[in-house]
């Protein structure tokens, strides 16, 4: 779907709702599609649908996404454990946590911790 340019304030708008109820709702790992949607006042096929043609992730993947942002700007400006910052950021499981943030960004917490400045802004975009 493409959107013309004064639609851009639009959806600018909604993902900054969006994103918002999101950080609002971080440490509760029962956040899901279904309850973004109800907060945001849609049913929960129409913010699929607008999260898809927008992001081109669905509802659950932007939730992920946020937290795992979320999670890496915790681990590189505090000196929690993986785990402490896991259950935070709404995820139930360190080791799911462990999991999706390398699918994400292609190294573990641990190793995302240790890099240095220059390797940071190369490997975490």
């Amino acid at each position: 779907m493409y959107f013309r340019s004064s639609d851009q304030k639009s959806v600018d708008a909604f993902l900054k709702q969006i994103t918002g109820i999101v950080e609002e709702n971080l440490p509760d790992e029962h956040f899901g599609a279904a309850r973004l949607a109800r907060e945001a006042g849609m049913s929960r096929s129409a913010m699929h649908r607008r999260l898809i043609a927008i992001t081109r992730k669905p509802a659950t993947g932007f939730i992920r996404e946020i937290r795992l942002n979320k999670a890496l700007e915790m681990l590189l400006s505090t000196q929690e454990t993986a785990a402490e910052i896991a259950y935070k950021t709404g995820f139930g499981s360190p080791a799911y946590f462990h999991h999706c943030f390398h699918q994400q960004f292609g190294c573990t917490p641990g190793e995302a911790r240790k890099l240095d400045d220059s390797e940071k802004s190369i490997h975490l975009v």
